[in-house]
């Protein structure tokens, strides 16, 4: 009996800690006249560590509210509404709030790091690194944004030699064609083309 008790306190002290942030996220929104920018920021955060992002969401409005100044609850929600789920409206919403927030502080690091991560996700690298270049004149000396640019350039330079092959390839393809070859039939050098073979000498780099 006493072992039955203790497990049922158990399970209703975890209840109670999962439920706590959701809880108090609520009360602090209705009760923002009451509370600080701080307070709701603080519980925005910790609704943001534990995982809670829609708690975190409504804790960050809240403290918006209050003083719609700061920056940094600008970019707190936007990372909210990025792992809440990543829908093309919370995506949307994501980077209306990183614009925000660097219009309110053009110095503001994370701000940026954000938008490029958006545009990264969009497979739009090319964004990602003007905005990452924007942020380095704007944030000064950053080894972050400095080892963020340097990977989003070797990637764009891997794609465009990627692009340069294919193209290399598709006129290779052309010619060939002009003669009559075709390069699916190309078999131990001896490009064979209806019942005709034809040897050429290739080189590889």
């Amino acid at each position: 009996m006493k072992k039955a008790l203790l497990a049922l306190m158990i399970i209703w002290a975890l209840s109670f800690g999962l439920c706590a942030c959701e809880r108090d996220a609520s009360k602090q929104a209705d009760n923002n006249e009451q509370t600080t920018w701080q307070d709701q920021y603080d519980l925005a955060i910790r609704c943001l560590s534990e995982g809670n992002y829609e708690e975190a969401i409504i804790a960050f409005t809240a403290a918006i509210e209050i003083d719609s100044k700061q920056a940094s609850a600008y970019v707190g929600r936007g990372n909210a509404y990025i792992l809440s789920d990543e829908t093309e409206e919370n995506l949307a919403a994501a980077h209306s709030n990183y614009e925000m927030a660097i219009a309110l502080d053009e110095t503001y690091e994370e701000a940026y790091l954000g938008l490029a991560r958006l545009y990264t996700k969009n497979e739009n690298t090319e964004k990602a690194l003007e905005i990452l270049n924007q942020a380095l004149l704007k944030t000064g000396e950053s080894d972050q944004i400095r080892s963020l640019i340097a990977e989003l350039e070797e990637t764009i330079k891997g794609s465009e030699e990627s692009t340069e092959s294919v193209e290399q390839g598709q006129t290779l393809d052309e010619e060939l064609s002009e003669m009559g070859l075709s390069t699916a039939k190309l078999c131990d050098g001896v490009w064979v083309n209806e019942g005709i073979r034809y040897t050429s000498t290739f080189v590889y780099e």
